[in-house]
C-alpha cells in the first residue's frame, strides 16, 4: 500500500532532516517523519497510569501526524533516542492554529475551537509527561509549561480575515481564549488525577481567568486546585513552525520571513523557495480572489499591526508577549514573490 507523505511543503522536509531526524551516525533511525512522532510519544507515554499508555501514545501520534501539535524542540530530537535530554521544567509546545480552519478560504469558513481547546488539554499533559519523564529531573507537580501558537496569520488567511483589522484582531483574541481554556482544563483535570501543586486562591491570574472562561471549570479548580502555575506563553518557535509545513512563525505576519529560507544541519546547508502555509493551499485551492486580496494586505502591512495584535491576545497569555517583532513584507519582497508567482 502506498502512503502520502504527510509533508505538503519542501521547506519542512529540509527542517525535519536537518534539525529533528534521528540519526545514530551514519544510520537512519528515522526513516519518515512518523518514526519520529512515533518513538517521542512512546517515549512519554510510560508517564500514564496502567492501562491508558496505547491510548495517550495514540491521541499524541494523531496530533502530531495532523499537525495540530509541536512538542518541544528537545523532546523531538531526543525522545526515545540512546541520549534522551530535556529538562523537567520550562517545556514548550506550539499549536499549530493554521490546521483547525474548516472550509479554508470560503464563505464558510470557521475556526475550530472545540479541537483547538481538547488540543491544548493534550499539550499540558503531554508536557506534564515529559516533565515527570525527564532524565535528570526530580518528579513533581508545578512544572512552568510554555504553551503558545504557530501559524496564526495562515489561520486569519484562511479565514478571510485580514491581519491588521477589528475582525482579525477579535479572532486573534479567541484563539487565545481557546488556547487558555484548554491549557487550564488540562492543568486542573491532572491536578486531580496526580496532585496539585497550588490553590486557586494562590493563583489569582488564573483565578479570573477560570471566572471569565467557565463557572464549571472554576468550581473544579476550588475541588483539586491546580497542576501549574503558568502555562500559556507565546514566542518565537521558527523551526518548529518550518517543520509544521512553513506555517507562520507564532504570531508574525505572512512573508514575515520571506519566501527563500535557509537551513543549516549538521552536514549541510540548504536554501529552499517557499511561499508559506496559507498562501500555497490558497494556489492549490485555486483561490484565486484570496491571493489577490492577500497580495494588497502583505504590501501595507505594518509593524503596529503586530503590536496590536499582540494587544488583542495578552490578556489570556500567562507571559508577556515580548518576542522581536517581525519585519513585516515589504513591497518589494511581495513583487519579488509575485514574479515567482507566490502570490
Amino acid at each position: 500500500m502506498r502512503h502520502l507523505s504527510p509533508f505538503h511543503d519542501i521547506v519542512a522536509v529540509e527542517a525535519w532532516d536537518a534539525w529533528f531526524r534521528w540519526r545514530d551516525g551514519s544510520q537512519l533511525r528515522d526513516l519518515a517523519i512518523n518514526d519520529t512522532w512515533q518513538r517521542v510519544a512512546r517515549a512519554l507515554s510510560p508517564a500514564e497510569p496502567d492501562g491508558m499508555h496505547a491510548r495517550f501514545e495514540q491521541q499524541l501520534l494523531d496530533a502530531c501526524l495532523g499537525w495540530r501539535l509541536l512538542l518541544d524542540e528537545r523532546l523531538l530530537v531526543t525522545a526515545g533516542t540512546d541520549s534522551p535530554d530535556w529538562p523537567a521544567d520550562g517545556l514548550a509546545a506550539s499549536l499549530n492554529a493554521a490546521v483547525f480552519v474548516q472550509a479554508p478560504f470560503t464563505v464558510q469558513a470557521a475556526f475550530r475551537h472545540e479541537a483547538f481547546e481538547h488540543t491544548a488539554e493534550l499539550a499540558v499533559r503531554a508536557l506534564d509527561d515529559a516533565a515527570q519523564m525527564a532524565p535528570n529531573g526530580t518528579r513533581r507537580a508545578g512544572a512552568h509549561l510554555r504553551i503558545g501558537i504557530i501559524g496564526l496569520a495562515d489561520a486569519l488567511a484562511e479565514l478571510r480575515l485580514p491581519y491588521d483589522s477589528a475582525p482579525g484582531r477579535a479572532a486573534a483574541r479567541d484563539i487565545a481564549r481557546s488556547l487558555a481554556r484548554g491549557c487550564l482544563r488540562g492543568s486542573v483535570r491532572l491536578a486531580g488525577e496526580r496532585g496539585a501543586a497550588f490553590a486557586l486562591p494562590d493563583v489569582p491570574a488564573l483565578n479570573y481567568k477560570l471566572r471569565e472562561l467557565s463557572p464549571e471549570l472554576e468550581a473544579e479548580a476550588e475541588r483539586h486546585g491546580l497542576r501549574h502555575q503558568r502555562l500559556t506563553d507565546i514566542t518565537s518557535q521558527r523551526r518548529l513552525a518550518l517543520l509544521a509545513n512553513n506555517v507562520t512563525d507564532a504570531i508574525d505576519p505572512l512573508l514575515a520571513q520571506g519566501y527563500a529560507h535557509t537551513i543549516s544541519g549538521a552536514d549541510a546547508t540548504r536554501s529552499v523557495c517557499s511561499p508559506g502555509y496559507a498562501i500555497a493551499l490558497a494556489q492549490r485551492l485555486h483561490a484565486r480572489q484570496a491571493l489577490r486580496t492577500l497580495t494588497g494586505e502583505l504590501d501595507a502591512l505594518s509593524s503596529e499591526a503586530q503590536i496590536e495584535l499582540r494587544a488583542a491576545m495578552q490578556m489570556w497569555i500567562d507571559n508577556p508577549i515580548l518576542y522581536p517583532l517581525a519585519t513585516p513584507a515589504t513591497a518589494e519582497t511581495v513583487k519579488a514573490a509575485a514574479a515567482l508567482g507566490v502570490v
